[in-house]
């Protein structure tokens, strides 16, 4: 419980750090393609290729392909390696950087997926993004993700 906070704080101190760099003026930094990996305390990894564009009206739309690479549950062992997609949308703060989005349908035959409600942090470089998930209630999911080559 204690290292998922730690490794939360001490990322998101790291962001601060980070040079910025420029970006394209005519649409919001978080616009593209993502990868990385979220976790929770009790033992699920899943990696994220995530793409976020922004509507005529500001707001985050987007999906999240997900995979399951670690579930604490032995019932789930065979799951492992299964995707899903999660669709969502939310908003964008351009004064704080922070990104405010939730799950709002999933195509998920394998059923690995809750959708969930996320509260990121976008990087001053716009390279890097991280922050915390609902998690069901606990706040204790963390996800972190670094802009695709691709983009």
């Amino acid at each position: 419980m204690k290292k998922i906070f730690l490794q939360t704080v001490l990322f998101i101190f790291a962001l601060a750090f980070i040079p910025p760099s420029v970006v394209a003026q005519d649409q919001p930094g978080f616009v593209g393609t993502w990868q990385g990996e979220w976790r929770n305390p009790s033992g699920y990894l899943y990696i994220a290729n995530m793409q976020l564009s922004s509507a005529s009206d500001g707001s985050i739309l987007g999906k999240i392909h997900w995979t399951l690479k670690q579930s604490p549950h032995a019932e789930e062992q065979s799951k492992l390696g299964m995707t899903g997609t999660e669709f969502v949308s939310g908003t964008y703060d351009a004064n704080s950087r922070v990104l405010t989005f939730a799950g709002i349908s999933k195509a998920d035959p394998n059923n690995i997926l809750g959708l969930d409600k996320y509260k990121l942090l976008l990087a001053e470089n716009s390279n890097v993004m991280g922050g915390i998930t609902w998690n069901n209630g606990s706040w204790r999911g963390n996800f972190s993700l670094t802009r695709s080559e691709n983009n």
